[in-house]
């Protein structure tokens, strides 16, 4: 059958080859793969990502997605996400072994501001496992007594080797990032990514 010149059945078969994307897995669960650096680039309109799943791997690539959404708000509000499940530690964050080098670039370097926000916190005495609602200062002194524990980088994150060729990520006006603004994590593995701000307390 065709409507408009179109044969359904091929119809039907090419939007099944556009949404549907590979599988990788998650320790005990399958994460579908996210869309790719392109695909983020020409729909950031959207900024809602496309990765479900409440798993640490899940929230790691809708932070990939922000980043490359230039929608810093969503970024940060995913990192006091996952700040907030306190049985997430960053360093047990699953290798994702994604195909992509880009995309295994920028997931790579994630865990570091993970690191940076968290540990700002717990070494202010605010570990993650603190209570939402701190009630006077005799409940404030315990929390500040409380053994630091620092978060730590994924081994993972540290072998994903640097990109080849320089790759730029338009920061959220559409402009190359200035020379300024752009992050010395990313840098290091030849990505032009403005600095994000990932402070969230």
């Amino acid at each position: 059958m065709k409507v408009f010149g179109f044969n359904i059945p091929n119809i039907a078969a090419a939007v099944r080859n556009v949404f549907q994307r590979p599988s990788h897995k998650d320790s005990t669960t399958t994460l579908p793969r996210p869309p790719s650096i392109e695909w983020l680039l020409n729909h950031r309109d959207i900024r809602r990502p496309q990765t479900r799943g409440d798993t640490p791997a899940a929230s790691l690539y809708r932070m990939y997605e922000y980043t490359v959404l230039g929608y810093n708000t969503g970024l940060r509000t995913e990192i006091e996400s996952f700040f907030n499940h306190p049985n997430w530690l960053v360093a047990d964050i699953p290798d994702p072994k994604d195909p992509d080098p880009a995309r295994y670039a920028i997931l790579a370097v994630l865990p570091q501001f993970l690191v940076e926000a968290f540990n700002r916190l717990i070494r202010r005495g605010l570990p993650r496992n603190a209570p939402t609602i701190i009630a006077g200062d005799a409940h404030e002194a315990e929390l500040r007594a409380m053994p630091i524990v620092l978060e730590r980088m994924p081994p993972w994150a540290e072998k994903v080797p640097k990109l080849k060729e320089p790759l730029i990520i338009p920061n959220s006006e559409g402009g190359t990032p200035d020379e300024k603004t752009r992050s010395p994590k990313y840098l290091k593995m030849n990505l032009i990514i403005e600095e994000p701000s990932v402070f969230f307390v």
